[in-house]
């Protein structure tokens, strides 16, 4: 699962790269970014709103779309957004004969120690999530709209209140500040209380945009 946040007015140049390869399987949601202002300044991330697309491809592919979103899309520039995958542990039988016939070039890519934090929160606790994990080291993040689906049954039995609304917050860290980032996030809001939220991390195999910058 490929991960691209971008400004809002940078969607077209990764569609045509998407074009490129013919690549069907695609979502597009809005998000928030959730950086300071001197971070945002720095990596020149200026607008606030975001498009996060996401596309499942294989691993090749993947290496050869972010090798394009470096050298075409210039995401080793500041502002031109971060791409990261997750690895995934199976797809349908159409994805791996689909992305099993194309021919690829095989490219080289540094592997990197990286963690998605990913936090789900009742709607308004999204800002309370990045309080928490900046104070840990977190640089910032990117809150996605949701809702949640419940067993209304098993509500009325436990009595917990859920609200259907959610924020999802979209956190990148090292593996180093994985742990404590996550537990400053628990620990703060609540999320050992049912009804409360969740708080779970995911390895990142692949970077851009975002590895070579903190490096510098």
């Amino acid at each position: 699962m490929l991960f691209i946040i971008i400004n809002d007015s940078d969607e077209k140049y990764v569609t045509r790269i998407f074009n490129k390869y013919k690549i069907g399987f695609r979502f597009v949601v809005n998000g928030m970014g959730t950086a300071s202002g001197s971070l945002l300044d720095y990596f020149g991330l200026n607008q606030e709103d975001k498009t996060v697309m996401n596309v499942i491809v294989s691993s090749r592919l993947c290496k050869c779309l972010l090798n394009d979103l470096i050298e075409k899309g210039r995401f080793n520039e500041h502002g031109k957004g971060i791409a990261f995958s997750i690895p995934l542990s199976s797809a349908t039988k159409y994805m791996v004969d689909f992305y099993g016939n194309q021919e690829l070039e095989d490219i080289d890519m540094e592997e990197v120690n990286q963690h998605l934090i990913v936090t789900i929160v009742n709607v308004g606790n999204a800002e309370k999530v990045m309080t928490e994990a900046k104070k840990v080291g977190a640089g910032g993040g990117t809150t996605l709209s949701g809702r949640g689906l419940s067993n209304e049954k098993l509500i009325k039995f436990l009595n917990i209140a859920i609200e259907p609304e959610k924020d999802v917050v979209l956190i990148l860290v090292p593996d180093e500040k994985r742990e404590v980032v996550m537990k400053s996030i628990i620990d703060t809001l609540g999320l050992k209380t049912p009804g409360a939220g969740i708080c779970f991390s995911l390895p990142v195999d692949y970077v851009a945009g975002l590895h070579k910058q903190m490096d510098e």
